[in-house]
């Protein structure tokens, strides 16, 4: 039987990619059958797509996708948001998809955990107080929000919603999640209620900080709009982790511009980089962040060990984790 071909384009960095490729070899359970082919860049992918039998990358175009055979048995990609490598070609093919789900939830999480803090311990003020040396004691104070019996509402409930569910446990906080496919209201041990996507706007009437945590989909683009944000409490903020685009900008824009809610906090946006002129970059109750809750200076080697796993299952034959549904789209 002749060796896989295994295409890694991971990294350009040659030194990097020695260095992956180690990690990824020291945990695979057989040390024979396959070949792991560098992959620098798009071009070299051009090259050699048509050669390898699995391919490790980060995101795929439908142009370079054309030039591989049906050889192609999987693709992994190596992040969790890959909306815009699901084109019809590869979804109407026979090629398995996977993604990293799961190795961000830490750091998203975390992150998700300190814009919640940020806003409602009034840091913005404090960082205030130590450029002006003003003793705003009392007026920071009456601002300053107690997380203790708050309601977080997680709009996903993936390995993402979930790592932001028990850290908001931590904190004492009641949680309500909703998820494209729960079909009842349940009670878990780190939600408080798990209800259907048909009750978000209950979620949204009924907490005061709203996380969005979900994929971004043919349903969930723009899910959050201006009828939605008429849902929420005045004094509610809203997170986005998750993908700009499900978020009517313009919309949330006027709700913050007009106090409809108390704040957001933001690392994702419609259009990246955000436009130097938003009228975001001028709101006393944003905070902003550009697209780094998810990154971290382990990631690539979290992915490896990830890749490691299901290359794993794959070699024995088994199911792979994080399956993309082709007809879900995540």
């Amino acid at each position: 039987m002749p060796s896989l071909k295994i295409g890694i384009q991971l990294t350009k960095n040659a030194e990097k990619y020695e260095y992956l490729i180690s990690v990824l070899s020291s945990h695979l359970d057989s040390k024979s059958g396959f070949e792991f082919i560098h992959i620098t860049d798009n071009a070299d992918l051009i090259n050699k797509i048509g050669d390898v039998d699995i391919l490790a990358t980060y995101k795929m175009d439908e142009t370079i996708f054309s030039h591989a055979s049906k050889k192609l048995k999987w693709i992994h990609f190596g992040s969790a948001g890959i909306e815009n490598s699901l084109f019809p070609s590869i979804l109407k093919s026979k090629t398995i998809i996977t993604n990293a789900s799961g190795v961000h939830a830490g750091p998203v999480s975390e992150f998700a955990m300190g814009m919640i803090l940020y806003l409602s311990k009034q840091f913005r003020g404090c960082e205030s107080f130590k450029n002006n040396a003003e003793w705003t004691q009392w007026e920071l104070a009456r601002q300053t929000i107690q997380l203790k019996g708050k309601m977080v509402g997680i709009i996903g409930f993936g390995s993402i919603g979930k790592a932001i569910a028990k850290k908001a446990k931590a904190f004492d906080m009641n949680v309500i999640a909703t998820r494209r496919l729960q079909n009842k209201v349940e009670t878990k041990k780190i939600v408080d209620e798990l209800i259907p996507i048909a009750d978000l706007g209950y979620l949204l009437a009924n907490s005061d900080y709203v996380v969005i945590a979900c994929p971004l989909t043919p349903l969930t683009k723009g899910m959050i709009g201006s009828k939605e944000l008429a849902k929420m409490k005045s004094s509610a903020f809203i997170i986005n982790i998750a993908r700009g685009a499900i978020i009517d900008e313009v919309a949330l824009i006027n709700a913050l511009q007009s106090n409809e809610i108390a704040g957001a906090g933001l690392d994702v946006f419609f259009t990246e980089p955000l436009d130097k002129k938003s009228p975001l970059f001028e709101l006393e109750n944003v905070f902003l962040s550009p697209h780094i809750s998810g990154n971290f200076p382990e990631y690539q080697h979290d992915v490896v060990l990830q890749f490691a796993d299901n290359l794993n299952r794959f070699l024995a034959e088994k199911d792979l984790k994080n399956r993309v549904c082709k007809k879900r789209l995540y």
